[in-house]
């Protein structure tokens, strides 16, 4: 029975240890080193390479001042005018260029964004957006937007071991984020 109660003893000194690294200023176990903000453009009006419609703008700035106070490290887009107009503003609130990845490589963008950390976001499309939560997670996450959905957004999570997971959810599940 001795010996019973010493290993348990000793498993749970090993847990409130491990608990306290937070307190030890060595991070939680589970700390996250990314958080991955996936995000169709805004309403577009129609044509070849279309820009935003007046909504589409109004989404926009909407997203930069979410992104604001999250606090964004990193803004990535798609080489397309809706694309980097969506982006602009979260740019521009936090002085950051836009970065402009290719979506022929999309592999290797997922790649790229598995190895950074901070904050980042990342403006898609609806056929490209729930593809790169996958790629990223490593899971299904689900069917592509529907073509009217601009609410929609994936927010990945990617801790210290390199774990990602993935929360769909709405611009106004991302205010109360933000908050």
């Amino acid at each position: 029975m001795r010996h019973r109660k010493s290993g348990f003893l000793a498993l749970v000194t090993s847990l409130l240890l491990l608990a306290g690294c937070g307190m030890l200023g060595l991070g939680p176990i589970n700390a996250t080193e990314a958080t991955i903000f996936l995000v169709r453009h805004a309403e577009k009006e129609t044509g070849a390479d279309p820009v935003l419609t007046e909504a589409g703008e109004a989404r926009a700035e909407r997203l930069g001042a979410l992104m604001d106070e999250v606090g964004v490290d990193y803004v990535f887009s798609s080489d397309t005018r809706r694309t980097r107009a969506t982006a602009a503003p979260t740019a521009e609130a936090e002085g950051l260029e836009v970065v402009i990845y290719d979506l022929d490589q999309m592999e290797e963008f997922a790649e790229d964004l598995r190895g950074m950390s901070g904050t980042i976001l990342v403006l898609g499309h609806s056929n490209t957006t729930p593809v790169l939560a996958a790629m990223l997670t490593g899971r299904d996450e689900g069917p592509l937007f529907d073509e009217a959905d601009y609410e929609s957004l994936f927010r990945v999570e990617i801790n210290a071991l390199g774990e990602a997971l993935a929360f769909q959810m709405s611009y106004d599940a991302l205010e109360e984020y933000a908050d």
